[in-house]
């Protein structure tokens, strides 16, 4: 039987780059100015290679990006156009494929509900000191916001390592956040990277008045992160890169080492990586990545969003046990 090979985006916004946001530095590694924005264009031609490779997996929307306001109600520095063309986008072009979610409300600065002010500390310290009590409506107005755009969002990406010290009432916070935001008793969670592991999979986080929380994990690295850091785009460049996911011949690379130790290869990827600084090499190299997948491995893997692959643990629990897990490995 094959088994589910997925995507997972993380930090994706309308046109705000947040890693910009809370990078905490002006430059690249190679001292190139950071790019705070990324164009439309570059979002369409992402959707082109989904659409051109069958790619499924997982995408975030970021509700309030920077905390530069929200997607309902416009962002700071982004044309009200701009923004709904890349909802509209995610929407109809990326939203059958992929999975939705939010990444929390900001992904920098955590926000004062009462207030919608920016508080002192980001989401990441926010979250280590708080309970099921104060992350549930903090969850819930994740998921609104997302449900308002348009999206059917049922489950949440941590940025960083989000609610990693507090995990036991994170897991039961997002259950029930998203049961009284949208009805449904059937959750997912990214936080956890499960990275040179023997049978890396899903496992069921949290159970409870009939709801169950799915925690899907990363099992390879960000390899096209380092895209950000170069100004290097030649084709052997993107090759080179694209051979630490999986080789031309679909023989080595981490994917496929997850693949023979009895894994689901679940790979990780950020929306600053694909952009890498406005160069779009990342781009690329998913591209010439999902080629490979496709020409060596359709034997094996078949591509998953992460609602198929929560409705697969759902069927079969049994066949996904809780994995051994440090007291923190952020993803």
């Amino acid at each position: 039987m094959k088994v589910p090979v997925s995507l997972i985006i993380d930090d994706p916004a309308p046109i705000i780059s947040v890693y910009y946001e809370h990078a905490g530095k002006s430059t690249t590694e190679d001292g190139r100015p950071l790019v705070p924005t990324y164009s439309n264009e570059m979002l369409f031609a992402f959707c082109d290679i989904v659409e051109k490779h069958g790619i499924k997996g997982k995408y975030s929307v970021i509700p309030m990006p920077g905390n530069k306001g929200d997607i309902i109600n416009g962002l700071e520095g982004v044309r009200k156009e701009d923004m709904h063309q890349w909802l509209t986008a995610v929407k109809t072009r990326l939203a059958p494929n992929f999975t939705i979610g939010p990444e929390m409300l900001t992904h920098h600065k955590a926000v004062d509900l009462e207030t919608g002010n920016a508080l002192s500390m980001n989401e990441r310290d926010f979250a280590a000191t708080q309970t099921r009590k104060t992350l549930t409506p903090y969850i819930e107005k994740a998921v609104s916001l997302l449900n308002q755009a348009g999206f059917d969002a049922f489950g949440v990406t941590s940025p960083w390592d989000f609610g990693i010290e507090v995990e036991e009432d994170y897991q039961a916070a997002i259950s029930e956040a998203v049961f009284n935001v949208t009805g449904k008793k059937n959750s997912w969670l990214f936080l956890r990277g499960l990275r040179n592991t023997p049978n890396a999979k899903p496992w069921i986080g949290h159970k409870e008045d009939e709801r169950t929380l799915v925690c899907i994990p990363a099992t390879t690295t960000d390899h096209i992160w380092q895209t950000i850091d170069t100004p290097e785009t030649s084709e052997e460049y993107v090759q080179s890169v694209a051979d630490e996911i999986i080789t031309k011949d679909g023989k080595g690379g981490e994917a496929v080492r997850v693949l023979e130790t009895g894994g689901y290869p679940i790979l990780i990827t950020h929306w600053q990586s694909l952009m890498s600084n406005g160069l779009g090499t990342g781009l690329r190299i998913l591209e010439e990545v999902a080629r490979r997948i496709n020409e060596n491995l359709s034997d094996r893997v078949e591509w998953k969003s992460f609602e198929e692959i929560m409705e697969m643990v759902l069927a079969n629990p049994a066949d996904y046990p809780t994995p051994a897990l440090e007291p923190k490995i952020p993803a």
